[in-house]
């Protein structure tokens, strides 16, 4: 179903679809529940984000808390530089979306980040995964939990190592980060 870069809605993996729905700009994750879907430990910079479940249950853990998130619980926030995880159970149907507060512009690059990150091969390639790591303002949380090393491994492999090696972003539009890619506008 569908092609990442162009269409509204793809699949990403057996039982899974994710969708850009317009007004207002958010994504949805619909799981038949034939796997797990899991989103390991992760942190932002620059944006919070704002995740609703509309049926099932997830389980999010920020900064170690594990909480299960039904549809009667509301939104669930998490800020910028809160480590966190999602996780849907196999054997359960579930329906979630997700915003950024930082509005449309945000939102829009959060969806081009999944566009890149779900692109055939991206999340099987340690550098594809951390140039759009690197463009998206993605921190992935390493075992011994330092943010600096942590961000330095993405700038640095993702950043520097990955195109210096040949690896492009499949969706060139990827700029989420304002301090790395200036609008051309200032």
């Amino acid at each position: 179903m569908g092609d990442c870069l162009v269409d509204d809605s793809w699949t990403i993996d057996k039982g899974m679809t994710l969708s850009v729905l317009r007004n207002p700009l958010r994504t949805r994750l619909h799981t038949t529940g034939e796997r797990p879907f899991v989103v390991p430990p992760h942190w932002h910079t620059m944006h919070d984000e704002h995740h609703v479940v509309l049926k099932g249950t997830l389980f999010v853990t920020q900064d170690r808390v594990r909480k299960v998130v039904r549809p009667e619980d509301g939104p669930l926030l998490t800020r910028r530089g809160v480590v966190h995880s999602l996780e849907i159970s196999a054997g359960e149907e579930a329906i979630i979306e997700e915003t950024t507060l930082q509005g449309d512009e945000v939102t829009e690059q959060k969806t081009i980040f999944f566009r890149n990150l779900f692109f055939p091969g991206v999340r099987e390639s340690f550098l594809s995964a951390m140039q759009v790591f690197y463009h998206g303002d993605g921190y992935p949380e390493l075992p011994i939990g330092i943010r600096w090393l942590e961000w330095l491994m993405v700038v640095f492999v993702g950043g520097w190592v990955a195109p210096l090696l040949g690896y492009r972003l499949p969706d060139k539009r990827l700029r989420m980060d304002p301090k790395r890619f200036p609008s051309k506008t200032n």
